[in-house]
């Protein structure tokens, strides 16, 4: 252990401090210094002379009243070492140096509960090699002008409506891919990330996978980055979703194509291709590399400084080679990954991820979300994972949050504790058995049911009594006589070998008959981020509450951070004007460049943000769920739990349940306020103060958005939910919004029909008339029959 001491007054502090640090000490860590041993070969001075050095050293070793003296006021400069060093400096290091446990000295000083419900908080990277292909082979091909201007409206429609559309022509793929891309990816592997963590690395591995998404497979992409180069499962498909998704099929097949795990090797290729001697094939290669080495060795043997100058120029060609700019051709590309045009309809994935796809228009919320997500959850196989992520806003929240009480439906089971599988009715085989009540209308064949019903339950009311019976006279016959021994149950002649034993016919029963009328095949549990399974405490029901501007009541949602590190691509894409200013919502062109003066455009057309860094922070809503397993043992486990309701909630090891903190930590005087979603169901405030722990406090103030609390608190507040009262207002106030709307509406239609002054007729009646009859289908159909040989959109961006 090194520190700096001083030296007296005797010697010039400011000579001496010019000396040391003007002229940059380079130390060698692989010597241990003492006292005095201050040398050339331990310290070298870039530009100092040898003059200044000697005369430093004679005053280093002569000046042994300084090296007792402990006051740092007074010394400064010298090199010491204690004479004791301790193996083990750390209590948080082994003895090489490497971490306890954690990544960094952070991750080291947690305890070790929170350390396991913490998420991954490094800054995400797109690999190189997709960064490359995005910006060489896809971008560059673009007019950056229109590039720029299409991913400008794609972020307002965002901002406006809050989903995504489904991109058509090729310059609406590209913007997809460079503004949205990053952010997708990065949430992407997020949730991958943590549920590996749940399953387990050694366990996680999915041997047939399915991504749906409006982008370039970007799940599987994802997926493919955290399996590793070697990973080869079964099966991998991958659904674009949209009618013309021909273009992001390309851009897909090309980005897949860059991850070593998605090609095939020289053996798959040959059966493929159906080679009947890839032997001989092999050794003829072999063969030409052998003379090609050897040609080699004679040409370096003979011309030295020539090979030398062929290996630069060979090595730039390569690096050319890798930085090939320009259009690829895709069809000669060979993946392992399936792209499909359509979802199926009797196959059944290990995981299932959906990206942003599961609500396409807000006016069709939640029958959109009730209608794609009845379609994936027969796909899912028992054990089987499904992670559904959309962007983190009010839109994207109440879909998430509508597919999940699809799922485990919490107002049917208000009374249950715990996160106890729920059951799916639409996807299970067994249907449960149920009578009707007295106050509902009974039909013939409700009766003739409930017999048939009546009747099987009879028959195992009487098997249960017949065994009951006899178990009773057992009994009763072993306290009259006592109990037999093995000879008494023995049959004559047993011993003496002089019969035939035949093998007794065993009935196996189906899993209908063993398990009960009222069983399930098909039963969900929520992984994350979700501590429970009651309802959700944020939900409201309606994504359109979010949007009305006039009420008192705030209203959250929950979602979670990402910060990605910006690629090439994505720092030149917001270098231009319409990237580097915020949005003017009441401009005409949505920008305000008519509001602003030359100079301000001048300032900012290619300066891009000024100050900023080459990350960016997106925000995204998840969900991970569970298929539990269907054989019988299972079925009868969780049926034994929902009988019981002896699911333990108190089990403080069990991470499930941790509750998840949604938003960042509230740091005030030695006190933490950590806003959690509890095991409870509720929306609290939980309190840390110092005086609870030392331990408790440290990792109370390291945590983040997103992370697992595990240890104690102290006070809790328990967050009041949106009442059925202020539903009714913002019913009201949502039904005002509407009238006055419509009513704003037809004033603007009736000012263009009979308005007296030029500014009434500004707006593009024409315009608007246009590109209304252009997308229209009956317009599309007459363009077919006249046979124009010309497309505006495939030029468009071009």
């Amino acid at each position: 252990m090194l520190r700096l001491a001083t030296y007296s007054s005797r010697v010039s502090r400011s000579y001496l401090y010019g000396s040391l640090c003007s002229g940059g000490i380079r130390y060698n860590s692989s010597k241990i210094i003492k006292k005095g041993d201050f040398n050339s070969e331990t310290y070298e001075f870039l530009t100092d002379s040898d003059n200044k050095f000697k005369s430093i050293h004679k005053s280093i070793n002569n000046s042994e009243n300084n090296q007792v003296n402990n006051s740092q006021n007074e010394l400064f400069g010298e090199v010491v070492s204690y004479d004791s060093v301790d193996d083990n400096i750390s209590p948080f290091r082994n003895s090489d140096g490497s971490f306890i446990k954690g990544e960094n000295s952070e991750e080291a000083r947690l305890h070790d509960l929170t350390l396991e419900g913490r998420v991954d908080q490094s800054v995400t990277v797109l690999p190189e090699e997709i960064a490359k292909t995005i910006n060489n082979n896809l971008l560059r091909l673009t007019i950056p002008d229109k590039l720029r201007e299409r991913v400008a409206t794609i972020y307002q429609s965002l901002n406006k409506d809050q989903i995504q559309k489904a991109p058509e022509t090729s310059l609406d793929c590209d913007a997809h891919i460079s503004g949205l891309f990053l952010q997708e990816y990065s949430h992407l592997r997020q949730t991958i990330l943590e549920l590996q963590k749940r399953v387990g690395a050694d366990k996680f591995n999915p041997q047939k996978i399915l991504d749906i998404g409006y982008g370039p497979a970007t799940g599987m992409i994802a997926l493919n980055e955290i399996m590793g180069d070697e990973w080869v499962p079964a099966e991998k498909e991958a659904y674009i979703v949209g009618r013309r998704n021909n273009e992001m099929k390309k851009r897909a097949k090309l980005l897949l194509s860059r991850q070593l795990n998605e090609n095939f090797s020289e053996e798959e290729v040959d059966k493929k291709n159906g080679s009947e001697e890839p032997e001989k094939l092999a050794k003829e290669i072999e063969q030409e590399e052998v003379v090609e080495s050897a040609i080699e060795q004679t040409e370096q043997t003979e011309h030295t400084e020539e090979a030398e100058h062929t290996e630069e120029a060979e090595e730039a060609e390569e690096e050319i080679q890798q930085e090939f700019v320009g259009r690829v051709k895709v069809s000669a590309i060979n993946i392992r990954t399936r792209l499909r045009d359509a979802l199926p309809t009797t196959k059944q994935y290990d995981l299932i991820m959906i990206n942003n796809s599961l609500l396409a228009r807000e006016f069709n919320f939640p029958r959109d979300v009730d209608d794609n997500m009845n379609m994936v959850l027969r796909l899912l196989k028992p054990g089987g994972h499904l992670i559904l992520l959309q962007r983190g806003n009010a839109v994207g929240f109440e879909t998430i949050a509508r597919a999940r009480q699809i799922m485990i439906r919490p107002e049917s089971y208000l009374t249950e504790i715990g996160k106890i599988p729920r059951p799916y009715l639409r996807g299970s085989s067994l249907k449960p058995q149920k009578l009707k009540k007295e106050d509902q209308i009974v039909s013939e064949e409700d009766i003739k049911y409930e017999t048939e019903l009546l009747e099987k339950l009879n028959e195992e009311e009487l098997k249960e009594m017949l065994e009951a019976q006899g178990k009773e006279f057992e009994s009763e016959l072993n306290e009259k006589f006592g109990e037999p021994t093995e000879d008494d149950l023995k049959f004559e002649g047993e011993d003496e070998g002089d019969f035939e034993v035949l093998p007794v016919e065993s009935s196996v029963e189906s899993p209908e008959q063993q398990l009960s009328t009222e069983s399930m095949d098909y039963h969900i549990k929520i992984l994350a981020p979700c501590s429970h399974h009651k309802k959700c405490p944020l939900q409201l029901g309606d994504p359109k509450y979010y949007k009305i501007p006039s009420h008192k009541h705030r209203l959250n949602f929950c979602s979670f951070n990402k910060v990605v590190e910006r690629p090439k691509f994505t720092m030149e894409l917001k270098k231009g004007k319409r990237l580097a200013m915020p949005w003017n919502k009441s401009a005409e062109d949505g920008f305000g460049f008519d509001k602003m003066n030359k100079n301000s455009l001048k300032n900012l057309e290619g300066s891009g943000r000024p100050g900023g860094r080459n990350t960016e922070n997106g925000s995204y809503s998840y969900l991970i769920a569970e298929r539990s397993l269907n054989d019988i043992e299972s079925i009868k486990n969780i049926e034994n739990n929902r009988k019981f309701n002896n699911y333990d909630i108190q089990n403080k090891l069990d991470y499930n349940n941790w509750p998840r903190i949604i938003q960042s930590p509230n740091k005030v005087k030695r006190n933490v306020q950590i806003t959690v979603c509890a095991p409870s169901g509720n929306i609290e405030i939980w309190q840390v103060p110092k005086s609870i722990g030392k331990q408790e406090y440290h990792d109370a103030r390291k945590v983040d958005r997103g992370d697992l609390w595990a240890l104690n608190k102290k006070k809790v507040l328990v967050k009041n939910q949106v009442s059925d009262k202020i539903k009714e207002k913002l019913d009201t106030l949502l039904k005002t919004q509407k009238k006055t709307f419509l009513k704003e509406q037809r004033k603007q239609k009736w000012k263009k029909k009979f308005g007296k002054s030029e500014d009434d007729f500004e707006d593009n009646i024409y315009g608007s008339l246009a590109d209304q009859i252009e997308n229209s289908i009956q317009y599309q159909q007459q363009g077919r029959k006249a046979k124009f040989d010309v497309d505006p959109k495939s030029f468009d961006g071009k």
